[in-house]
């Protein structure tokens, strides 16, 4: 069957087939594919993700004290300059780590409590979410619940 890529994100392919669903999910931490076979699809949701802000924030908190007790400690201008210019640079980085990340949405397929998360396009409209959604739950209804004349009923999160 027709890859479903063009709602996920370009390095990773949906391919139902007659008996599961086919994927590919390439990233930063390599190449993963797999199988899902329809019977055991328990759920469908989409997931977004969001960074959580304490931790960051906690993290420039502890950093602030460190530079308290690193400026009342050193000895020397010198000493004193270095370090701060340094724990100046880690914040900055914390912040810059922390805002940089944009916030994304993943479509799970939970399977035999497995969750399989395919990050899903920038871009994508509502329109389009539901028709990828409705593609895969289809695939699901005309393969697998057809014969066993079970119906099942999948229930947005």
């Amino acid at each position: 069957m027709q890859a479903l890529r063009n709602h996920v994100r370009e390095n990773h392919q949906i391919y139902p087939s007659g008996n599961g669903i086919s994927y590919r999910i390439t990233g930063k931490d390599g190449k993963r594919e797999g199988f899902i076979r329809y019977e055991s699809v328990e759920s469908i949701y989409v997931e977004s993700i969001e960074r959580q802000s304490r931790f960051t924030f906690l993290w420039l908190a502890m950093l602030v004290i460190i530079t308290f007790i690193a400026m009342a400690s050193l000895d020397g201008f010198l000493m004193k300059t270095i370090a701060l210019s340094l724990f100046t640079l880690m914040g900055s980085f914390l912040l810059f780590d922390h805002f940089s990340q944009a916030h994304h949405s993943c479509l799970v397929i939970q399977s035999n409590s497995i969750a399989t998360k395919f990050p899903l396009g920038k871009n994508l409209s509502n329109h389009q979410l539901t028709q990828l959604m409705d593609d895969l739950l289809g695939n699901i209804d005309t393969n697998v619940y057809t014969e066993s004349g079970k119906e099942r009923i999948f229930i947005p999160r």
